[in-house]
């Protein structure tokens, strides 16, 4: 084994690293199951590694019929920034790697990957795999995607996901398999940017042009789309040619747009629907009960954040920030806004599904509920009687209950919340108007990522695109480039006992509890994978009927 591999087999040894945390970084670095499991076998902790999801005892043929919420715009792998489009894409598209249940890594257009230094990475490609037009596809593709992807005159909702990590013109093609990313900055953690956690990686082909993906016949998984209407749906068909003899099962996928979740669970309740991929707790709660449908529940890194601006009063004392922080009960916000199916968050970004979590936040006290020590904090920052503020928020599935629930738990306190609750297009905006950045308070939707890192650069970073809270710490920022920078375990878990200290500390945002993900199927379907969140991969579906 390399001088890497030796590292994760004494950390497993030594019980530094857990079986879980060591089958993620092994997956991260790219090093293979065979090799994985030789390694876990040699530290007494065997066991199978799956690289698909159990799909029981599947047969070939037959239809799924599929319901996702609209998109918002034409579909478009480059473009898309929405649920809708996201799945659309994702069942004829491919990444080089995607997520598995466990948020390890499978390798899929990349056979594999591995890194000299954390700021060069190298990807071996997958040789006898055809476009769904029948050309051939090799490292020309990557390169032109990722240029594509991080060229500053496209419009590439990837943009985000890449900045300060990967840019335009830093991709080299090493030969017709092989492309080597020389990233601005070590990034440890880099293929989970170019996995399906950045939902606009997938791979298209080269000289590809905005709009080609709703002509169809664009791209190289499992399913080829045979038609696409922006307003109702599409039609794939099994692709004769994968790459992958094993799948798919299914002869054919349905793909419906609805307007709204309720409509979907109507649907799925009288059977015209049996795969829901991607299904709110408001609106699925009501199908726990049906007996022709599952629910399946997984652990996800989605979450909520409550932000607040550090950068102005009262909000730039960080006392009156964890005045705000004691005066919410968290198990009492997973049960009223989620049934329950969530887990408590501890204002850090380190959450359960992360391996490095639970030894990174081991000396953090879970925060509860406090109205005494909210009203000492209050008054030591020169509030004793509390204040005014405006909350602003969006219309989307739980945020509007959360801000209701904020108001009464704040009003104790003294801290008198007025709501702003805007349409989604208008809380988030475009261009030099995007009042969530602005607001004093807000609350964000922040979907599901495969790693920290990845959900804690645009957000809490000090140059984070996405930094609402406008909060600037140089000793987090520094423990960031720490954890980014070292392939060694241990300085990687100090790195991160550190953030989540600071962040836990300075509380720039509430995270008071991470959302279990849901998907909902049909009795007669099998093999849909538990999560993660938000990422659907159909190839191992089967229908029984």
């Amino acid at each position: 084994m390399d001088d890497y591999e030796y590292h994760l087999f004494e950390e497993v040894r030594a019980r530094r690293l857990s079986r879980r945390g060591f089958l993620r970084r092994a997956s991260v670095l790219g090093l293979g199951l065979p090799a994985a499991s030789a390694i876990l076998s040699a530290c007494g902790q065997g066991g199978g590694i799956n690289s698909v999801p159990a799909v029981g005892p599947p047969r070939r043929g037959g239809t799924a019929n599929v319901a996702i919420t609209r998109p918002a715009s034409l579909v478009d792998p480059v473009t898309l920034y929405n649920q809708g489009g996201q799945t659309t894409a994702q069942i004829a598209g491919e990444y080089l790697c995607f997520p598995r249940a466990d948020y390890t890594l499978d390798p899929r257009l990349a056979v594999s990957w591995s890194a000299k230094r954390p700021d060069t990475w190298t990807f071996v490609l997958r040789q006898g795999v055809k476009w769904h037009d029948g050309k051939p596809f090799t490292a020309d593709d990557v390169v032109y995607t990722m240029n594509l992807l991080t060229d500053p005159k496209v419009n590439s909702s990837a943009l985000s996901a890449f900045k300060g990590i990967f840019s335009h013109g830093n991709i080299e093609k090493v030969d017709d398999h092989t492309v080597t990313f020389h990233l601005d900055q070590p990034f440890v953690d880099f293929p989970y940017l170019v996995s399906a956690f950045n939902f606009n990686a997938i791979i298209l082909p080269k000289n590809y042009q905005i709009g080609d993906f709703a002509k169809g016949r664009v791209g190289t998984g499992a399913f080829v789309m045979t038609g696409y209407q922006p307003e109702t749906g599409a039609t794939f068909a099994r692709n004769p040619d994968y790459w992958d003899k094993r799948y798919p099962y299914l002869d054919n996928l349905r793909l419906t747009y609805y307007a709204d979740d309720s409509t979907i669970a109507l649907n799925m309740q009288g059977g015209r629907e049996n795969v829901w991929p991607i299904a709110p707790h408001q609106s699925a709660q009501a199908l726990q009960e049906t007996p022709n449908l599952k629910i399946i529940k997984s652990p996800s890194s989605e979450y909520r954040g409550f932000h607040m601006r550090t950068d102005q009063a009262p909000f730039d004392n960080p006392l009156v920030r964890q005045a705000v922080a004691a005066c919410f009960d968290r198990p009492a916000l997973v049960q009223a806004l989620l049934g329950g199916d969530g887990e408590l968050g501890n204002d850090h970004s380190f959450a359960p599904v992360f391996p490095v979590s639970k030894q990174a936040i081991a000396q953090i006290p879970q925060r509860k509920q406090d109205y005494a020590l909210a009203k000492s904090l209050l008054a030591r920052a020169g509030h004793p009687n509390g204040f005014p503020v405006t909350l602003t928020t969006e219309q989307y599935l739980e945020i509007p209950q959360y801000a209701v629930l904020a108001q009464q738990a704040l009003k104790p306190a003294g801290i008198n919340l007025q709501l702003n609750v805007q349409q989604q297009s208008a809380y988030y905006g475009t261009g030099n108007s995007q009042p969530w950045l602005e607001v004093p308070m807000g609350i964000v939707d922040w979907g599901a990522r495969g790693v920290p890192s990845q959900a804690i650069l645009p957000a809490y970073t000090s140059g984070g695109i996405w930094n609402a809270a406008h909060w600037k710490d140089p000793g987090f920022d520094r423990a960031f480039a720490d954890l980014n920078a070292s392939l060694d375990e241990q300085t990687r878990l100090k790195a991160a006992a550190r953030m989540a200290a600071i962040q836990h500390d300075q509380v720039p945002a509430i995270i008071g509890y991470w959302i279990k993900n849901l998907r909902v199927t049909g009795v007669s379907i099998g093999g849909l994978a538990e999560g993660p969140a938000n990422h659907f991969d159909p190839r191992t579906l089967w229908s029984a009927v």
